[in-house]
């Protein structure tokens, strides 16, 4: 299973984490997607740790980076366009849109 999120407001981390956590502990692959208000999820610990770990393949809006992030983005994530988060949605067996 593929499972894809993509999250669009930094509220939504609670959410993004906790499932992710379960779909990597399921043996499941799990992509991410942040646009808009969700790149500033970059600062939350937990997401990071679970890219660090491999188990989370994490891919950033750089026009909502430009807007609302600030800095460097971290180790380990992608800088993307709107077709990565499109490419997530053809390629993943499942989407939450959060």
């Amino acid at each position: 299973m593929l499972l894809g999120i993509v999250a669009t407001n930094e509220s939504a981390e609670e959410h993004l984490v906790g499932l992710a956590s379960a779909a990597i502990a399921l043996g499941w692959q799990c992509r991410c997607f942040l646009t808009d208000l969700g790149v500033r999820l970059l600062r939350s610990a937990g997401l990071l740790e679970l890219v660090a770990s491999g188990g989370l393949i994490l891919a950033v809006c750089e026009h909502s980076w430009e807007i609302f992030g600030s800095g460097s983005a971290p180790g380990g994530v992608s800088m993307a366009s709107q077709y990565q988060n499109a490419e997530l949605a053809h390629l993943c067996d499942k989407v939450i849109v959060l």
